[in-house]
This record gives C-alpha cells, structure tokens and sequence, in this order.
C-alpha cells in the first residue's frame, strides 16, 4: 500500500493529526485512542489499516516534520523562521525577483487548489555572466536560525526532505541548497557566515519543474553532494551539516535573461 493512500486510510479512522506526529510514543498513543475509541464493529478495520502502516510508520510517520504547509498565508514558518527571496545584486548583478528582497508575501491557491503556497518569479541578469547570475527564495529554520543569533539546529535525525513544486523555467537550472552557516553573523549584509564560500549541498531539482504539482523527495545523504570545484578544506560531511542547519534554499540560476516561476508548498523532513 503506498504511503498516501496508508495516511488516508488513517485519517479516515480519525487519526487526522497524524502526519504532524514527532515521536513514537505520541504517534503510539494516537493510534491507540483511534482503537480503544470506536465501536467494536469499527476495530477490525482500523486494526487493518493499522497492520498495513506498521512498518511504514516505524520508518516514515514517526520522523515526519511538517516546516511549513503555508496555511496561515504569512512569511513565517511553524518555527517562527522567515521565508525571502535573495537576488545577486548584492554582487553587483542585476537579476530581478518578485516577491522583492524584504518584501516577501504568499500566493494563493497553493497545492490542491486552496490555501496558500510560496511563488517566486523573476528574471535573470547578464551583469556577472552566464554561469553567475541567480536569484531564489530561502526558508529560515526557527527565528533563531538568523542574525543575530545564527543559531543551528540539528536534525540529523531525519532521512531528507520532502515538498511540492510546480512552475516553469524558461533555460539555466534551479537546484535545492542545504547551506552550511556558522553562528557568527556578518552584519553589513545581516546574514550568518557561510563555512563553504557558498560551495553547498544541493541538487539539480530542475527536471521537477513543470506546469503540474510535483512532489519532490530528496536524501540529504544520498542525493546532495557539493560542487566538485569545492576546495579540500570546505568540504564537510553530511551530518556536520545537519547537526547545525541554519535554512534551506531554492537557487534558480546559469540563466542570462531568462524567466522563472515557481511555487513551492509542502515542506516537510521525513
């Protein structure tokens, strides 16, 4: 049974918080109030289901964590951690986004036709070149997470994450970022300190782009690496990384000129 029709089984025996559950013990008594709870005549399918999802659940639903499904509409996820856009024109280029740099707002209808989800669009420059211009949008993991605190936090725990896209890319390329910060915050630019010079974990996501929902599941062990350019003495290991996350980051760029338009709902570790 796959892992979405197991979840809606279970929302159907009113285990309706369960994608939200962060531990074993929490998700055991969920399940146990849907069994002790019912009719008789009702538990022989509620153990059913229950029997289909055991494994299911002691490698996925108990690690499930939802960092934001945009339902309230504001910039912050359940953390209190901001979502932005970023260009380069902090480096002199002349990349355009929208929602603007400070300025960021959700957009409606998100995943399913309602609520609310993240849409960033924007065109890229030529100022710095082909390979050089970007722009995209960052998820900030708590309100912690950014200057002047630049507190990490670590989620090691967790296999990868999960999220929802749709949108179109006109050329150049946009890749998943998990960006490896250190706690000290660079107060011109209000941002914390990249320990990589930028030379991150991420992931070609491009060929998910299209004018449908696509969900995007990514292992941040298996499925990011860091540019192979890195310089010896910037490479780190996987769970270095994950022991302090500071955000997350979508960066559309190699573009020169072209459009992009992306909507990003759903963002979930798993």
């Amino acid at each position: 049974m796959e892992e979405e029709e197991i979840i809606k089984k279970l929302k159907s025996a009113k285990l309706k918080n369960i994608r939200m559950e962060s531990s074993a013990a929490s998700a055991k008594r969920a399940i146990m109030h849907a069994v002790t709870g019912r009719a008789r005549a009702q538990r022989p399918a509620v153990f059913k289901y229950i029997t289909a999802a055991a494994a299911l659940f002691a490698f996925s639903v108990l690690t499930f964590y939802v960092v934001d499904n945009m339902d309230d509409g504001d910039m912050f996820n359940r953390n209190g951690g901001v979502w932005s856009t970023y260009s380069d024109r902090h480096e002199g280029g002349n990349s355009i986004v929208w929602p603007p740099e400070g300025g960021f707002v959700m957009s409606s209808p998100g995943h399913g036709g309602s609520g609310w989800a993240v849409r960033v669009t924007g065109t890229t420059g030529q100022k710095l070149g082909h390979n050089y211009n970007y722009m995209g949008v960052v998820v900030r993991f708590d309100r912690k997470s950014q200057c002047p605190e630049c507190e990490g936090t670590d989620i090691k725990k967790y296999k990868g994450i999960k999220f929802k896209i749709k949108g179109s890319l006109q050329g150049g390329q946009l890749f998943f970022v998990l960006p490896h910060e250190s706690e000290k915050c660079i107060e011109e630019r209000m941002t914390c300190e990249s320990l990589t010079a930028y030379a991150d974990y991420q992931a070609d996501i491009s060929s998910y782009v299209s004018p449908v929902w696509t969900t995007v599941i990514l292992d941040f062990r298996k499925d990011l690496k860091q540019p192979f350019w890195t310089d010896k003495k910037l490479r780190f290991q996987p769970d270095d990384v994950l022991r302090t996350v500071h955000l997350f980051k979508w960066q559309y760029r190699n573009g020169s000129g072209e459009v992009m338009d992306l909507w990003i709902d759903d963002v979930e570790l798993y």
